[in-house]
């Protein structure tokens, strides 16, 4: 009778580990296939994992695995490090005559019927500007109180989850409302005039990595809105649910190519969706800048009936 091997707690943890290890080794081959660009957005879930199974391996005496985990833990932690420190000078305070701006960043949900909450989020968040996405005509109806506020608007409104407005208590000019990439979702640039100061915001919303094809396509839009801000001479923010983190390559190359930061550098992770799933939990959400602008504060507001957490900037227009 042949015999039969039982599987122990080891065997199993061990086998787990690895396949968690392998997982985050492979999100450096993020540029190659869009599966490898995937497993790129979990790098604080790889690591929170490979420190439990280190730690709980080494209990077991398993000094090579632990090891191993504990080094490719390492690997992961050093990726996420730069999310706690700037890259932008810190020292300066509020400049005279210049007082802070805020801005935000939403996407709403296109099924969120929730509008109480999305006027609550709004009211509390008393930003100067902001940008809405997956915004409805009948969404927009049903917020249309907020004109009262904010006066100037400009609108590209669609019943799939690519409609976009962006909404604010200043003048607008210069508006465009383009298409990224070949016929790619639509992209909304307006000049924000506050006083004698003047910045321009463009919020997008690429393609979500769904497929080949849609990752192609999304990749293919970042490539374009790193051109379009390399084009734009005033301070610059840059506002959208970029369906792709921090860690991609594909996000390293759109803040290589544009010349932009990224806010969330000196406030942490700041996960941003999906709301409903914790242990998934990553920054989609970004507001990006250009040199001209100064980041005061960076914060994630609270749900809002959207499966995304808005996203919340304070800001100043800088001389340099």
């Amino acid at each position: 009778m042949p015999q039969t091997r039982s599987v122990s707690l080891t065997g199993l943890l061990t086998a787990a580990g690895l396949i968690a290890g392998l997982a985050s080794l492979t999100a450096f081959l993020g540029s190659f296939w869009w599966i490898f660009e995937l497993t790129s957005h979990f790098r604080v879930q790889y690591a929170l994992t490979l420190i439990i199974f280190s730690i709980t391996l080494l209990w077991l005496r398993q000094w090579r695995v632990s090891a191993t985990l504990a080094v490719i833990a390492l690997l992961n932690l050093v990726v996420i490090a730069p999310a706690f420190w700037p890259d932008q000078p810190t020292t300066s305070a509020i400049h005279a005559g210049k007082p802070p701006l805020r801005a935000l960043l939403a996407n709403v949900n296109l099924d969120n019927l929730d509008h109480d909450r999305i006027r609550r989020l709004i009211a509390d968040a008393h930003p100067d500007v902001m940008v809405l996405l997956e915004i409805s005509s009948g969404l927009i109806e049903r917020l249309g109180d907020l004109r009262k506020d904010y006066p100037h608007q400009v609108a590209e409104l669609r019943d799939d989850p690519f409609g976009i407005v962006v909404l604010s208590r200043h003048p607008l000019s210069a508006t465009q409302i383009i298409l990224l990439g070949d016929s790619g979702p639509p992209a909304i640039v307006a000049v924000v005039t506050v006083g004698n100061r003047s910045f321009t915001v463009i919020g997008a919303h690429p393609w979500p990595p769904i497929s080949a094809e849609f990752a192609e396509g999304r990749n293919r839009q970042l490539a374009e809105l790193a051109h379009l801000a390399r084009q734009i001479q005033t301070p610059l923010l840059v506002m959208g649910d970029l369906n792709t983190s921090p860690w991609s390559p594909y996000f390293a190359r759109l803040l290589a190519d544009s010349g932009l930061h990224d806010s969330r550098r000196g406030h942490g992770v700041q996960p941003s969706w999906p709301v409903s799933l914790p242990p998934l939990w990553t920054p989609i959400d970004h507001v990006l800048f250009s040199r001209g602008i100064r980041i005061l504060q960076r914060q994630i507001a609270s749900a809002m009936g959207s499966d995304h957490y808005p996203v919340i900037v304070e800001f100043q227009i800088t001389d340099s």
